[in-house]
């Protein structure tokens, strides 16, 4: 639809009601026009910039006070109008303090995946990403159809809208996620940014390498094990070593937040300790003795904060370059966007978008029990006599 103008009544019946405010760059050419719409209530405007491809409006979130400029994106065909569009953008954003989100249709594909039924350019593709990694844009994964534009005739697929936002929007929305929705008439999929959390219960129980090094583990290993049911009268063995490594992860929990909490003190002490003896030192009030006590400080801190290297190190699941790099934000930053990658949000289940963790719990043990089952029934138990057994010296010996 060519659109060179628009009126408030129009927008407000795109809206839903009176509270909005907008910004609406007319069509060119053959292609329609971008129209913006906000409630005011919910983002403090300040200004506002119109382009012939794009709209940037710079704001405020009222709930957090988070400053975001959104970028509302209409991208022309043309490669090289294309590239004019990605530095234009690139340049609002540099000069921007706060957080980004670009939204629309970026009318190109980053691989090849992301088309069906027509030729891929690589080196349009390739610009897109550059773009995106010149910028460290995250691309919101979508839930939902693969696909978000398709022809008339349905005979070529593409994804070409989609939400990409800054590393920082996801620390005061750590469960953003994108959807398609159904699409009806138009060739395009309305896409939905929203932040939605889906709880599938407690957190499953890890051991970090780093334990194996901390003074106490083992004997807290060996107490728990020793440590008796309390009272409990148990015949079947292997109810008896649940409920053990029940009582095992529920001990190693407590040591490990205790132990936690006593290092950020003893850090806390160290880091004081040693600003004291540079005080002293930069007054030349300092000693042999205070120099060799600040280097068995500094040995200290470094062997506390190679603990929680390791830590970091086994979520991000990554090879240092160089023994004890301390990159932390980093490795963080590794760990927030796997977590991210490998994230379910929902299910496409007979053709629909299921986001409920029960049902969604259900289909993954479904599909698991009837990949794993065997028609056979009987299966041999653990408790047959022909089963080989360890001798007396053996037992002894492990």
């Amino acid at each position: 639809m060519k659109m060179e103008e628009i009126d408030l009544l129009s927008v407000r019946s795109f809206w839903g009601n009176t509270s909005l405010m907008h910004a609406f760059s007319p069509s060119r050419g053959a292609s329609g026009g971008i129209l913006a719409i906000w409630d005011p209530n919910c983002i403090s405007h300040k200004r506002t910039f119109i382009s012939n491809w794009f709209i940037a409006i710079e704001a405020i979130w009222t709930n957090s006070g988070l400053e975001v400029l959104f970028i509302v994106v209409y991208a022309p065909q043309a490669a090289d109008c294309k590239r004019q569009l990605w530095n234009d953008i690139t340049q609002i954003i540099s000069y921007f303090p706060g957080e980004c989100i670009i939204m629309g249709d970026f009318n190109e594909i980053r691989d090849e995946s992301e088309r069906l039924g027509s030729t891929f350019y690589p080196t349009h593709a390739h610009s897109l990403n550059d773009f995106i990694d010149h910028l460290d844009l995250v691309d919101v994964p979508l839930g939902g159809p693969r696909f978000t534009w398709s022809d008339k005739w349905g005979s070529k697929f593409s994804k070409l809208d989609r939400f990409l936002v800054t590393e920082g929007i996801f620390s005061s929305f750590p469960h953003l996620t994108g959807l398609d929705l159904e699409k009806k008439i138009p060739d395009h999929r309305l896409i939905l940014l929203l932040d939605h959390c889906v709880d599938y219960g407690p957190t499953p129980f890890r051991v970090f390498h780093s334990w194996f090094e901390m003074a106490g583990f083992d004997d807290i290993v060996r107490d728990s094990w020793m440590q008796s049911m309390n009272g409990v009268v148990l015949d079947n063995p292997w109810v008896i070593f649940k409920k053990k490594l029940q009582l095992l992860k529920s001990n190693l929990r407590k040591w490990n937040n205790n132990s936690r909490d006593l290092a950020a003190t003893k850090k806390k002490s160290i880091q004081d300790s040693i600003e004291s003896i540079d005080s002293r030192l930069m007054s030349d009030d300092g000693s042999a003795t205070l120099r060799e006590q600040r280097v068995s400080l500094l040995k200290e801190l470094a062997d506390l904060d190679h603990s929680s290297q390791l830590d970091i190190f086994q979520k991000a699941k990554i090879q240092w370059n160089i023994e004890g790099d301390e990159n932390s934000v980093y490795f963080h930053g590794i760990i927030n966007r796997k977590r991210r990658q490998i994230a379910i949000r929902g299910l496409m289940i007979d053709g629909a978008w299921i986001d409920n963790p029960v049902r969604i719990k259900e289909e993954f043990h479904a599909y698991y029990q009837a990949l794993f089952s065997e028609s056979r029934e009987c299966r041999p138990l653990t408790g047959a006599n022909h089963f080989s057994t360890l001798s007396t010296d053996q037992i002894y010996f492990l």
